[in-house]
């Protein structure tokens, strides 16, 4: 259930065509907005223990390492360059997504 909104929210916000710097703060605005309320609703339903929580929370760590590296590259590429890895990499991700539903299925 985690990343149900993220696909298709990171797909609508490519399909808008914004520049890409517009474009990852969108989408991290989608991440912080989905993540809290999933948060939040674990939480109310009593599902989101200390220790959960203290694992997710170290997991920001190499997500904000990601994220440094993440921008130093997307400086370096053009914009057509972002675009085309960009979208390889939401094939990708949709490819693998299809393809665990069918084997699960």
């Amino acid at each position: 259930m985690t990343g149900s909104s993220v696909f298709p929210g990171v797909a609508y916000l490519q399909a808008l065509g914004l520049p890409r710097d517009m474009l990852i703060q969108a989408m991290g605005v989608l991440f912080v907005v989905t993540t809290a309320a999933l948060g939040f609703s674990m939480g109310e339903q009593r599902l989101l223990t200390v220790e959960l929580a203290m694992l997710s929370l170290m997991a920001v760590v190499p997500a904000l390492l990601g994220m440094q590296l993440g921008q130093r590259l997307r400086h370096r590429l053009s914009e057509a360059a972002f675009r085309r890895i960009f979208l390889t990499g939401l094939l990708v991700m949709g490819g693998y997504l299809l393809l665990r539903a069918l084997l699960s299925g």
